[in-house]
């Protein structure tokens, strides 16, 4: 309406490269546990296009958040930030199922605020389906507060978690549960997605990973807060 005409700076730029992220290492040596930047980039690869992703809250909104591309914005719910709180995101699944009938229905949580909201593992599983896949990263600990109240000298020991099992607790439910050690325990995922939704369970992948790496926002809040 006011004759406007692009400039052709956005089509100029190779846009690629400019979303990449750092690939991980597979397996980090100190601790033999899974790099989250290697599990955030293979699962990028294997999800379906078609789906929304529930975010809870926690140091691992650094990966999903990152690696996971979405259509548009309305299918990526950060409910955990949005309410400032963990736990959030295992009840936030049969609302988002509800409300995408169509799409898969991805929750990406920690162990911290996956036992939080334990009491909704239940309701997520059956509300969603075959539709349903949860991403748990497991790295036994409330990883937000190690790196920033852990480096700043406060006792560790409340802030860890003991290694939970939430493939287990997941096929108690109903559910698939896939304890995730190496990248090509992933694969599973491939397979589940090109399954008939009708045929296939709720899967949750209770992915196994290091807390020794740490998400770039997070350096940018610990160096705010040293």
């Amino acid at each position: 309406a006011l004759g406007a005409s692009s400039s052709g700076w956005r089509e100029s730029l190779e846009a690629a490269p400019l979303r990449a992220h750092d690939p991980g290492v597979g397996i980090v040596p100190e601790d033999g546990r899974l790099d989250p930047r290697s599990v955030a980039a293979r699962l990028a690869e294997l999800l379906p296009e078609d789906r929304v992703v529930v975010s809870d809250g926690g140091h691992f909104i650094g990966w999903a958040n990152m690696y996971w591309p979405v259509a548009s914005p309305d299918r990526m719910m950060m409910v955990g930030t949005a309410f400032q709180s963990i736990g959030l995101g295992f009840p936030s699944v049969p609302g988002a199922a509800a409300a995408k009938p169509g799409a898969t229905i991805v929750l990406t949580t920690g162990d911290g605020g996956g036992l939080m909201a334990i009491a909704d593992l239940e309701t997520a599983v059956r509300t969603a389906g075959g539709r349903g896949v949860a991403v748990v990263w497991n790295d036994t600990a409330y990883g937000a507060e190690v790196h920033l109240y852990g480096r700043k000298g406060l006792a560790e020991p409340p802030m860890r978690i003991p290694e939970v099992d939430f493939a287990g607790l997941a096929t108690s439910v109903g559910a698939e549960g896939v304890v995730v050690r190496g990248i090509a325990d992933l694969d599973r995922l491939g397979a589940w997605a090109a399954e008939p939704v009708d045929e296939r369970r709720f899967l949750l992948l209770d992915c196994r990973v290091s807390d020794r790496i740490v998400a770039p926002y997070q350096h940018e809040i610990i160096r705010v807060n040293s």
